[in-house]
């Protein structure tokens, strides 16, 4: 991958989950594209962290580029077998939000600090902390039991 490929990159996963992932992306970062010529996925020292949505372009990362993003939902212990399950996180369940709005793709942790999965965030901190129903995190991608 040349040097161009390789700022572009880095600047869109920077606009787009902060420029703290920019630390944390040092490494051998290496692209797959697909024949129309765009992005499918990313790959960080040949494991896979984040594919590319065809429909709008949009950085989605996997568990393994969970690790890589700033913006964390963390949920009481009680839920994670659930979440492990590919539900969606209940609003309930809900201790904290960070770095994040409604519509951002976030990491999901317990409050143990054990990785859930990944989802988009659908509630703002404030909804989620204060309504105590509703989906506040749909998942996309979950750790499997």
């Amino acid at each position: 991958m040349d040097q161009v490929m390789n700022s572009m990159i880095r600047g869109v996963l920077s606009y787009m989950y902060g420029r703290n992932i920019l630390n944390k992306l040092s490494g051998d970062l290496r692209v797959d594209i697909s024949r129309t010529g765009g992005l499918r996925r990313i790959y960080l020292g040949g494991r896979l962290v984040f594919v590319v949505r065809a429909n709008d372009g949009r950085a989605l990362p996997t568990l393994d580029g969970a690790s890589l993003i700033d913006k964390v939902v963390v949920v009481r212990r009680d839920a994670a077998p659930f979440i492990k399950q590919g539900r969606s996180v209940m609003a309930k369940f809900v201790i904290d939000v960070r770095n994040a709005i409604p519509g951002d793709e976030v990491a999901i942790y317990s409050e143990d600090g054990e990785l859930l999965g990944v989802g988009r965030l659908l509630l703002s901190r404030e909804e989620a902390l204060s309504v105590g129903r509703g989906v506040a995190v749909k998942v996309r991608q979950h750790v499997k039991q």
